[in-house]
């Protein structure tokens, strides 16, 4: 009797337990990555009243007489089936599906956990934000990462920069159209930088606009559009216009310049005392250009400070000048503005930086040009360019960079040869017999009844050591079947382009004939750029890959992609399904950044919970076999949270049963409490 009490109270504790597993699971439904818990029950020892005895002869065999002492707990184990995918949008969580977990780490202890909740801190490390734990992986250095070694910590920093990489290949891959169709010239017009044009047979054609006259005292002078077309040799070029360049700067020597001032970056004003413009003139020495600096200096006379205004601040001088020799004696007014910090009195000596803001030159003296140097005549006055001034006999220049048109002179001579040159195409203009017209490269050959065939363009984008992008054009061009050509814009194999900071850098083309077999596949053909950029950086050689090229009938697909890059910054960063962290930067570079480890466990219903959604080993969980995602066979997905495991209908119906099995335990108590007050009252 006192067994069936045991019995029942066994049974109770039992069941209390599992009502407390319930009890922890539907608390836990919508804990992120929980996994739910079962209890399982064994009954206990039994004691034998009678064994079991074997058959004989004369009668059969008994079963042994045993009476259960009760049950208790079997086991309570872990539940690791996947849970619900949560999206959240956040880009930071991670949602780990299969059989694995997320490795996290304090110090020396390594904890695991279905806890995706994951972000950034301040200092950049990837870490479990609840608790503050460092989510475990491999970080990649320049983008190149390594799985091989243990994991670690995963740091990216907000702002992280990416080094500029200068481009040493760019890479041709698709098709070019073998069916691109070719058309019979029926003429060429090219147009030329002076504007004019004419119909050709052939280009070049030999003939020419500008050209090289060679003088008895002068050789090679270059003529432009502004020469007259009528040497003959043993003429003399006297007064003839041949060219036109710029004057830089004016040497007084040989002649005698003028020089009208203008105030400086401290001067307001500036006069001669009667208020005339302030000049030097019978300069016969020293070179003088529009802007330069001229300093003036002298002394100040008595009663020569006056202050003009209270408002501006100005203070007026009144001086008599020192220098230059040619000005000395000479009295002026100075207005200076706002003079702070400085103190003028009488007798002070003082200097001035002013302008120069027109010169006068006479005949003699020798104007600078990139052409050279060149002597001023009486002809240059007598133009009808603006810059002369015949009044005064001299040459007036106001302007930096001012325009000059050269005449022949007597030193020149007279025409003893002329050079005839090419001209040079502007554009070009091809028309075919159906009538079609195109646009033609100038640096290539073409000959009426020849074929045209429209060239294919594309742009190779290289970065030099700087971190500066280069556009370059690069044209395939069809020559025969099977056959292409390339060159630079133009058609040539020489070219400048102009970059977006404004510099130049100077493109050279080295290429064979790219050619193909008669099923379209590549059979030969290469190319390299060397760049030579003017904006500081280095020069560089890109090697261009075209074996990947194919030449099948359709469309031109052809295109080219190359590495380097330029300097950028880490904009945002994005998880994909193998745990691979991906940065994009400024430049549009992405780049890896990082990959999360997983851990895998033989038995992960054998770990330990340690609270916080976090688990450690066990004696009985077996290594932890830390890996990537997608060598372990699981799957992550990103922007979304596991949900809890948890299925509250059946934690429902267990606590049914549960509450059922408590109350038959309870019962059986009861019973046998009656059944002892019964025995006990036998003795009355």
């Amino acid at each position: 009797m006192m067994r069936s009490l045991f019995s029942g109270v066994s049974g109770l504790k039992s069941h209390q337990t599992r009502m407390d597993t319930i009890g922890n699971n539907i608390a836990n439904v919508n804990t992120t990555g929980f996994k739910s818990s079962r209890t399982t029950f064994a009954d206990t020892l039994s004691q034998t009243l009678t064994g079991a005895s074997a058959p004989s002869d004369n009668l059969g065999g008994t079963n042994p007489k045993q009476i259960g002492l009760g049950t208790g707990v079997a086991s309570i184990d872990t539940i690791f089936t996947d849970g619900s995918v949560q999206s959240t949008g956040k880009n930071t969580d991670l949602c780990l599906s299969g059989n694995g977990l997320f490795v996290v780490k304090k110090g020396s202890e390594t904890y695991y956990t279905r806890d995706g909740a994951f972000e950034f801190d301040a200092k950049g490390n990837y870490v479990l934000p609840s608790s503050g734990l460092y989510v475990q992986g491999w970080t990649a250095t320049d983008g190149t990462l390594s799985t091989s070694g243990a994991a670690g910590n995963i740091t990216i920093p907000s702002g992280k920069s990416m080094a500029s990489k200068k481009t040493s290949t760019a890479t041709y891959s698709n098709n070019l159209n073998a069916s691109t169709e070719g058309k019979t010239i029926s003429s060429i017009v090219p147009t030329y930088s002076d504007g004019t044009s004419e119909t050709l047979t052939s280009y070049p054609s030999g003939t020419i606009s500008l050209g090289l006259i060679n003088g008895s005292n002068r050789s090679n002078i270059t003529l432009d559009s502004t020469a007259g077309y009528d040497f003959t040799t043993g003429d003399s070029v006297k007064d003839k216009a041949l060219y036109k360049t710029t004057i830089t700067s004016v040497d007084a020597t040989g002649g005698s310049v003028d020089l009208t001032l203008k105030p400086g970056t401290s001067v307001n004003t500036i006069t001669y005392a009667d208020g005339s413009t302030l000049s030097v003139t019978g300069l016969t020495s020293g070179t003088y250009a529009i802007g330069d600096a001229y300093t003036i200096k002298g002394t100040i006379d008595t009663n020569g400070v006056t202050t003009a205004g209270t408002e501006t601040g100005e203070t007026q001088l009144t001086m008599t000048l020192t220098s230059p020799t040619e000005m000395n004696g000479k009295q002026v007014k100075v207005t200076v503005p706002k003079p702070e910090g400085f103190t003028y009195k009488d007798g002070d000596s003082v200097s001035f930086d002013l302008k120069i803001g027109e010169i006068d030159a006479a005949v003699g003296t020798t104007v600078k040009t990139p052409k050279g140097d060149i002597k001023v005549t009486a002809k240059d006055i007598d133009t009808t360019l603006s810059t002369s001034d015949t009044t005064t006999g001299k040459l007036k220049i106001t302007t930096a960079n001012q325009a000059y048109q050269y005449y022949g002179r007597d030193s020149d001579g007279t025409v003893s040869s002329v050079t005839r040159t090419e001209k040079t195409a502007k554009s070009l203009s091809i028309t075919t017999t159906d009538g079609t017209t195109s646009t033609g490269l100038s640096g290539k050959t073409y000959a009426k009844g020849d074929t045209y065939y429209s060239p294919v363009t594309t742009t190779i984008t290289s970065y030099d050591s700087l971190g500066e992008a280069h556009k370059i054009p690069v044209l395939f061009t069809k020559t025969a079947d099977n056959t292409w050509s390339l060159s630079l814009s133009g058609g040539t194999n020489t070219n400048a382009i102009t970059d977006s900071d404004g510099t130049t850098t100077t493109v050279d083309l080295t290429a064979s004939d790219l050619v193909f077999d008669t099923s379209g596949k590549y059979v030969s053909g290469s190319a390299s750029l060397t760049l030579t950029p003017t904006n500081g950086a280095a020069a560089e050689t890109v090697s261009a890959s075209l074996s990947s090229l194919t030449q099948y009938a359709g469309n031109s697909t052809i295109n080219a992609s190359s590495d380097g890059n330029a300097a950028g910054t880490l904009s945002s960063v994005s998880i994909d399904s193998t745990g691979t962290v991906t940065g994009t930067y400024t430049n549009g570079v992405k780049q890896t950044e990082a990959q999360i480890a997983v851990a895998q466990f033989n038995n992960a219903s054998g770990l330990t919970k340690t609270g916080s959604s976090l688990y450690q080993e066990s004696n009985n969980s077996g290594t932890a076999n830390v890996k990537t995602a997608s060598d372990l066979g699981v799957t992550i997905t990103p922007s979304a949270l596991e949900m809890s495991n948890v299925d509250i209908a059946n934690e429902f119906s267990d606590m049914i049963i549960t509450q059922r099995g408590f109350q038959s335990n309870s019962k059986i108590i009861t019973v046998g409490d009656e059944m002892l007050e019964t025995l006990i009252g036998m003795k009355r």
